[in-house]
């Protein structure tokens, strides 16, 4: 699949099985319409990254957007499983 969405859609019709962050799937496991198999075998962490332009004095536009960016994810890598 190309998406993300499809991605969930096909485990959730049963479909196979999907590797995925546990925060996209979270509501799912908690609602027993998806089950975690192979717990063992689960991926290494991946970093984010956000790229922009190495300038002096940054655009208030990309601070606001890194900051939001980090006020959204924080708190669900933080929250315990």
């Amino acid at each position: 699949v190309n998406s993300g969405e499809g991605y969930n859609a096909a485990a959730l019709a049963g479909l196979g099985i999907i590797q995925v962050p546990r925060l996209g799937v979270r509501q799912a496991l908690a609602a027993g319409t998806l089950v975690e198999v192979l717990p063992q075998l689960a991926a290494e962490p991946m970093p984010v990254t956000l790229l922009y332009a190495q300038r002096r004095h940054l655009p208030h536009r990309v601070t606001a957007f890194m900051d939001w960016v980090a006020g959204v994810i924080q708190p669900e890598l933080l929250r315990a499983d």
